[in-house]
C-alpha cells in the first residue's frame, strides 16, 4: 500500500457487531496520517460503526486495495483530533469525534 501522509479518501471500516457478532462493513472518509487511519463521526450514538467498535476494537480498513487488520481507539487527544480534522474537512468541522485504527502488522 503505497498512501501518503495526510492523504484523505474514501475506505471500508468492517467492525464487527455488537449484538449479532456479525461483520458490519461500512464506507467512511479517512485520513492516513502516520502510518494510521482516521474517521471522525458527528457522534457515537446514532452510528452503529462507532459503538460497534467501542464495543469490540479489533477491526478491518481496506484502503489502497489492501485489507489491514487494525485495532481501534477514541481519540482523546485534543491535538490529535483537531489535526485529524483539519486535514479531513476545509473548514474543520471540529466538534466530530474521532477514531483512530492502527494496523496490527505495520507496513
Amino acid at each position: 500500500m503505497n498512501l501518503r501522509n495526510g492523504y484523505v479518501f474514501v475506505g471500508e471500516l468492517t467492525t464487527v457487531g455488537r449484538r449479532t457478532g456479525l461483520p458490519r462493513t461500512v464506507e467512511l472518509r479517512m485520513v492516513y496520517l502516520d502510518g494510521k487511519f482516521y474517521a471522525a463521526s458527528s457522534n457515537v450514538q446514532g452510528k452503529h460503526w462507532c459503538q460497534n467498535m467501542l464495543n469490540n476494537p479489533a477491526v478491518e480498513v481496506r484502503a489502497g486495495g489492501e485489507r489491514l487488520a487494525c485495532q481501534s481507539r477514541q481519540i482523546v487527544d485534543d491535538q490529535l483530533r483537531v489535526r485529524v480534522l483539519t486535514l479531513r474537512d476545509s473548514p474543520p468541522l471540529l466538534e466530530r469525534v474521532v477514531f483512530e485504527m492502527t494496523p496490527r502488522d505495520p507496513r
